[in-house]
């Protein structure tokens, strides 16, 4: 992820030539979006990752035995058969596309073969023609074409089509979109995210993007033509025919229609094209070649009773007629394994990397072989790099799994090629294992892919767990060995919070019902620690209570429950019950069974002993923080003052681990202190516990974030207690840091306190007088308690009406005129809808917002406005004013003098109004006639200069961005 607040470069190279582009094509106007070969802009080049501006240009002649392959027929960028466009698809991307938003991001997902790449080369295509500028966006950390630097800007209105989401880093990802949004190549931005994940690429990145202060639009999974059926159905097959017997020049004919063309399965334009190919081939002479290139073998596109085959018999049909052209480029045995590892790996953006991965799989003896071989795959697959994969997608995963079922060697080698380390040189990085761990999932339809990728898992579990992208991809297919060897691993923080939760749901929905007692706990247990990493706390007290029950039911049968286990799940029970917001009493309860269990084996072993005591204290920490969520600060303190002692204890043993629980509740302490208003005693504690968490947070960040953040944010309220600001807006800064990291991951779970730290230290940056990085903070305060409000994760809209109001007040201080009048207008919005009873602080904010209110329409030339919010805030002021005319000038009465300053303000000096207004100012601040004279000479002054002010206001506003 790129640093936030670090300085972002604009800079461009500017040596364009013209762009010569091939293989994937928008019909009409030749807008790529694919591979790449010649001159290409390069817009934006940071070192993990490229934005590329392309230009329309000349599709390259290609030879007939290229333009003959159905892998060219049937590529999307080819556009062989004209493109008909899913309407209610396109409509809500126009819409997304032509909306307000300066940047916004949308997500357009769907199975391989439903038409993503050209539905959205379609819809480039017409931005294009409307004077949008197209770029493509690469993750220069996996493999991907290197292609040459050229110059191209861009227009005002800029589409950035990222294709493969789920396949990119997601810190690259976020990074990507953190510098077009900082480096600003067009005013207006677009980001097309295509990705055959769904929700859970989504999900992962959608509570980041309000961070970074770009707007979203809900995904859009691509309809296909499930929409299409009967006649219509049957026009989109004749359609398809005909173009490809006009791209093979075979003279048009009556088509077999397939029987069963109304199945589900022909709602893939992709499968729906393939049927129509192998119509066309089929009709051209009744056999097609064998995979040896000897004999021809029966047409298999029909079955024996004359009618269409399966869209699987369809695919290895199709694939058969693709190794037509093999046998003059190369032996087959050569060219079928070149054509796997480009689908595994592919492309690869140099000839040396290419050449090293033929000699490490035994493709070649030399590297005059090795280049020999590239050669031949480059003639009958041109693109710029080496060893570009078999295109479609689904039609090279089709491959992967028919080649692999025909010669289990091959499987065998390349199992050995991708489990065997980097010293063999075979030139993988991990990113390239890891790609191919993505491409068998996709292919584990196919037995003897899902096999090939049971046996990378238990090879290389590290990288099948590395990265959310990878762990998402597989976890729906891997055999439950396979993905309990995951599952069982430590977990590595929150970056795979997600993924792991949905690993382990795939291993819970492969379980039978019939599973041993024992193993069924063990499983509910996994699923309850995954679910509580997630923050589905409800879901996790559920699960982990079942475990309880189960284990409790049997406790006196050895082979199923083992006492030392069921202590570690009543600790995690009380946890997943403070976390779901259970009574006190329910929390103490399973306290106190922990506590009984111990007592009785009590003395049977140390061993055992050590880890009873470790679970008690467990407990009564979450017992702690229990009542400290019912407003129980004594109670809270002495369950955890217990679990101090039971932890000090441990220490004194010498038991690994104690000491840094000891730190944790050490601090847990230090926060009830501070409830209790022992703020010197808060400090004391705190400080030094800030100081462990952080030298074991540089030692294991995963494991000790959370806890570092809560005792730095503690810490920081307890220091703004004493008088301490700038100390305590530094710990509170550095608190916000870690919760915006862990919300990136878990907004469920860290949202509310990220929020509050925001919250805090606006008010503290407030106290600082720190304007600029203060406006800053209450944006981000503002964005992340909508979310909130989105992800009903607060009561009320109580603190955003407050955030929004100050927030107002900052901008109208800095002169953001229209962006405050935006603000304060939201916020005095939400205030009518709070339940009662509003506190008096929030009328004191909405009386001094009427009076910024009205600052901000003269400001902005609105005279009439401005006038009527002077005479509101008058209005609220006097009912909130002592009725006898005294009290304290900080308060409701100095407010209403303000009010009414504002209102003379607004009123030209000669109407009674203004001079009453302007008199009762004078007698509330004990003003005398010598100061109303200056007033009404200043009055006269900012009358000549409103009009200056009114211009110079529009020059202002883009000083302060949200």
């Amino acid at each position: 992820m790129a640093e936030r607040g670090a300085a972002h470069s604009t800079e461009r190279d500017r040596t364009m030539s013209g762009p010569r582009i091939d293989g994937s094509w928008i019909g009409g106007h030749n807008i790529q979006i694919g591979d790449v070969t010649g001159d290409v802009a390069i817009l934006l080049e940071r070192p993990l990752f490229r934005l590329e501006i392309l230009h329309p240009g000349q599709l390259a002649e290609l030879p007939d035995r290229v333009r003959h392959q159905p892998s060219y027929l049937l590529h999307p960028g080819s556009q062989v058969v004209p493109y008909r466009t899913p309407t209610a698809d396109l409509a809500r991307l126009a819409r997304w596309r032509d909306g307000p938003e300066d940047l916004s991001v949308l997500l357009l997902h769907g199975p391989g073969g439903q038409g993503k790449t050209r539905t959205a080369q379609h819809f480039a295509s017409r931005a294009a023609a409307d004077g949008w500028s197209v770029a493509q966006a690469r993750d220069l950390t996996t493999t991907a074409p290197l292609l040459p630097r050229a110059d191209g800007g861009t227009a005002e209105r800029l589409l950035i089509v990222v294709d493969y989401a789920e396949r990119w880093s997601h810190p690259n990802l976020l990074a990507m979109l953190d510098w077009t949004r900082a480096a600003e190549p067009a005013r207006v931005i677009r980001v097309l995210l295509l990705s055959r994940a769904g929700t859970h690429l989504w999900d992962r990145l959608d509570a980041e993007l309000d961070g970074f202060g770009i707007a979203s639009a809900p995904p859009i999974a691509l309809s296909g033509f499930s929409g299409i059926s009967g006649p219509a159905r049957e026009h989109l097959f004749a359609e398809a025919t005909d173009a490809f017997a006009h791209a093979l020049d075979i003279p048009a004919r009556p088509w077999r229609v397939p029987d069963d063309l109304a199945d589900a399965s022909y709602a893939s334009p992709l499968t729906l094209h393939m049927a129509a190919l192998a119509a066309v081939l089929s009709a051209g002479g009744g056999t097609v070649p064998t995979a040896d290139g000897a004999t021809p073998r029966p047409d298999t596109s029909t079955t024996t009773d004359g009618s269409a085959a399966r869209p699987a018999d369809i695919s290895r049909y199709l694939l058969l007629h693709e190794q037509r052209a093999w046998n003059a480029a190369a032996d087959t045995h050569t060219m079928r394994t070149l054509v796997v590892l480009a689908t595994l790996f592919g492309p690869f953006r140099t000839r040396e990397s290419a050449r090293r991965l033929l000699l490490a799989a035994a493709v070649a003896d030399s590297p005059a072989e090795a280049d020999r071989a590239l050669r031949a795959h480059g003639t009958l697959y041109p693109a710029h790099g080496h060893l570009a994969p078999l295109h479609p997608d689904r039609f090279g995963e089709d491959f992967l799994g028919w080649h692999l079922d025909r010669d289990p060697a091959a499987a065998d080698d390349l199992a050995a090629l991708l489990t065997g380390d980097e010293s063999r040189g075979h030139g993988l990085r991990d990113g390239d294992i890891r790609q191919a761990m993505i491409v068998l999932a996709n292919a584990a339809r196919h037995a003897s892919a899902r096999d090939l990728l049971n046996r990378l898992v238990f090879a290389r579990v590290d990288l099948a767990e590395s990265t959310p992208d990878v762990v998402l991809a597989v976890a729906g297919h891997l055999p439950p060995a396979a993905a309990l060897l995951i599952a069982m691993r430590p977990s590595r923080g929150v970056e795979l919070a997600h993924a792991r939760l949905e690993l382990v749901r795939s291993l819970v929905a492969a379980t039978p019902a019939d599973v041993p007692t024992a193993a069924a706990i063990g499983i509910r247990r996994m699923y309850g620690l995954e679910l509580l990493a997630c923050g589905e706390t409800g879901q996790g007290a559920d699960v982990l209570g079942e475990a309880v029950r189960l284990s409790q039911a049997h406790l006196d049968d050895a082979e199923t429950t083992d006492p030392e286990e069921l202590v570690e799940l009543l600790r995690l029970y009380t946890q997943a019950l403070v976390g779901h917001g259970a009574p006190c009493e329910t929390v103490w309860a399973t306290v106190e069974s922990i506590r009984t269990l111990r007592a009785e084996r009590a003395g049977r072993s140390a061993t055992d002993d050590i880890h009873h005591t470790n679970c008690l204290a467990g407990g009564l920490s979450n017992y702690a923080k229990s009542l400290h969520d019912a407003k129980d600060p004594h109670g809270s303190l002495r369950a955890a003052e217990e679990a101090q002692e039971l932890y000090r204890g441990l220490v004194a043993l010498g038991e690994e681990h104690a000491d840094k629980a000891l730190v944790r509740t050490q601090a847990r302490i230090s926060s009830l202190m501070h409830d209790l208003g022992r703020f010197e005693d808060a400090v004391r504690t705190g400080r030094p516990a800030v100081d462990a968490l952080r030298r074991l947070f540089a030692d294991d960040a995963d494991t000790h974030r959370e806890h570092l953040a809560t005792t730095l944010r503690n810490l920081a309220l307890s220091l703004e207690d004493l008088g301490e600001p700038q100390e305590a807006a530094a710990a509170m800064a550095e608190a916000a840091e870690h919760y915006r990291y862990l919300t990136q991951h878990i907004p469920r779970l860290f949202l509310a306190e990220f929020g509050s730290c925001l919250f805090h230290l606006a008010g503290m940056y407030e106290t600082l007088d720190r304007t600029g990085e203060l406006i800053g903070v209450r944006l981000e305060s503002a964005t992340v308690d909508r979310q909130l409000r989105d992800m009903v994760l607060v009561d009320d809209d109580r603190r955003l009406a407050i955030t929004l109001l100050l927030l107002g007040q900052n901008l109208e201080q800095a002169g953001s005129h229209r962006q405050a009048l935006l603000v304060l207008t939201e916020g005095l919005a939400l205030v009518p809808a709070l339940p009662a009873p509003v506190p008096d602080r929030m009328a004191d904010y909405v009386n001094s917002t009427m009076i910024r209110l009205s600052r901000v329409h003269n400001a902005l030339g609105d005279r009439a406005a401005g006038l009527a919010a002077a005479r509101d805030a008058v209005g609220r002021a006097r009912r909130a004013a002592p009725a006898d005319g005294t009290g304290a000038l900080d308060g409701p009465l100095g407010t209403l003098g303000f009010a009414l300053e504002q209102l003379a303000n607004c009123l030209p000096p000669d109407d009674p109004e203004h001079t009453a207004a302007q008199s009762e100012f004078m007698e509330i601040f004990g003003l005398g006639p010598d100061d109303l004279a200056d007033a009404l000479a200043d009055d006269a002054d900012d009358a000549d200069d409103a009009d200056d002010a009114d211009d110079a206001d529009d020059a202002d506003e883009d000083s302060v961005t949200g």
